[in-house]
């Protein structure tokens, strides 16, 4: 991300920046806020008493959409690339899975957005749209529970 904006920064051109674009989602899909594409529901609100395969060395996460200012999406992150406490030590880039149709191997946060229909007006700081980590309670129901700790 530095050598992008490193690149940017020492670019000649004086062109206003590019609003953010995402591409149509393929023909046939889901574009429903709050479901993934393939029109399963991601809802916090919706899922919180099901049974979720989170694979080993992944966390359930929520994710906030500017389209549903009132619901969590439910996400499988792979820990490694979530911060610490401190808000440090997560690695580049991303791996997800979608926990309404199941599908795995997203590496790309964009591709993973989409998948879910997190629509994004601007280039996504990435994962800074995961903001909890979801938890269960003493009912088993998943929660949320503490934010993540995003720095710069």
């Amino acid at each position: 991300e530095e050598e992008e904006e490193e690149e940017e920064e020492g670019s000649e051109s004086s062109s206003p920046p590019v609003s953010y674009q995402m591409k149509p989602p393929p023909e046939g899909c889901c574009t429903t806020d709050g479901f993934c594409q393939a029109g399963k529901d991601l809802r916090l609100v919706s899922i919180s008493n099901e049974h979720i395969e989170v694979p080993s060395g992944f966390l359930l996460v929520g994710a906030k959409s500017p389209h549903l200012p009132d619901h969590l999406l439910v996400c499988a992150v792979d820990k490694r690339f979530l911060p610490d406490d401190n808000g440090r030590n997560a690695l580049l880039g991303f791996s997800g899975n979608c926990v309404g149709c199941g599908k795995k191997g997203f590496c790309y946060f964009t591709e993973f957005s989409n998948h879910i229909n997190l629509k994004l007006t601007t280039q996504p700081k990435k994962q800074k749209h995961l903001k909890y980590y979801l938890v269960r309670n003493a009912q088993g129901a998943l929660t949320k529970g503490s934010v993540i700790c995003w720095k710069g």
